[in-house]
């Protein structure tokens, strides 16, 4: 006993949402328009429409974007680490001397010879 009032016809692979947000074309030749499959020569396909995705912003765009804003993290960590944690002035942690000190309490601590 089966009710074929309640089968739905057959969808297209993509989504309800999708078709109902205009993201995905129907082709030209849909079922309920038989009249314009007499329009095509015969043994000729009409070909269905692709939505096609152009890019906003180029990918090596986006990994200048993403090495620019590590850099500046970066940096950003250096000087609040450098003066909020460890009382130096702001600017002292971009100077080659800081540095320099860092690295022998670094290679100092090391040594156990």
């Amino acid at each position: 006993m089966s009710d074929e009032r309640h089968q739905e016809p057959m969808r297209s692979p993509s989504s309800r949402m999708a078709r109902r947000k205009g993201r995905v074309r129907k082709s030209p030749l849909t079922p309920a328009e038989p009249e314009a499959k007499a329009l095509l020569p015969e043994g000729e396909a009409a070909a269905p429409r692709r939505f096609v995705r152009t890019r906003l912003i180029p990918i090596w765009l986006r990994l200048i974007i993403v090495i620019v804003l590590m850099a500046a993290s970066l940096a950003a960590g250096a000087v609040v680490g450098y003066s909020a944690i460890g009382d130096g002035k702001p600017l002292d942690v971009f100077r080659p001397s800081t540095w320099k000190h860092i690295i022998d309490i670094v290679e100092k601590g090391t040594d156990r010879g």
